[in-house]
């Protein structure tokens, strides 16, 4: 559950497979979600991934900033909404391009192309057309891959020889270094 946004009708969550653009004259972008519903919203993709981002406590700018100081992706930047449900997003072109359109990545099953137009398959059955090549969605399915696996393996404190016991607040410096010792003076 995510709170704090009032009013955010356009949030991506787990269930979110693809936002694609509106070529309709008054919509911006359309929200393909899990169910097979396709919700036009007045918003870019832009804009709703920004607010996501923030419902999710960070930025479109920051999450991608540090996906790109981790791993050389300076086009085409996976963008990892929130690690800690895996949500992560791929764009099939520039994210400044309108044609652009956000897959996220835990709905792919395949690709395919016929007749020179490549689909997403996704997990719920769905089928969307894309505009790029099943080699370009490939590479960028590799980097989201490379990017869950590093975001997801950032090391913790127990596993930097702390003692699991022993806290750890910058400016704080415990004089207990082990519960054991606490519970021998009670």
């Amino acid at each position: 559950m995510v709170f704090g946004l009032k009013g955010l009708k356009e949030l991506v969550t787990r269930r979110t497979l693809a936002i694609s653009p509106a070529y309709d004259g008054i919509h911006q972008s359309i929200v393909h979600d899990f169910r097979g519903r396709k919700t036009a919203g007045k918003k870019s993709a832009m804009e709703i991934l920004d607010e996501s981002c923030l419902a999710y406590r960070s930025t479109y700018d920051g999450r991608i900033k540090a996906v790109r100081h981790a791993l050389d992706y300076p086009r085409k930047t996976p963008l990892m909404i929130c690690p800690q449900q895996y949500i992560y997003a791929i764009p099939t072109k520039a994210p400044t391009d309108y044609d652009c359109i956000w897959l996220f990545c835990q709905h792919i099953e395949s690709t395919s192309t016929t007749e020179g137009i490549t689909y997403v398959h996704f997990t719920n059955g769905e089928k969307l057309a894309i505009n790029c090549s099943e080699s370009v969605l490939t590479k960028q399915r590799e980097r989201a891959a490379v990017t869950m696996t590093h975001f997801s393996t950032i090391p913790t404190i127990s596993s930097m020889n702390r003692h699991e016991t022993e806290l750890f607040l910058p400016g704080f410096q415990s004089t207990l270094h082990n519960l054991d010792e606490f519970g021998a003076h009670l």
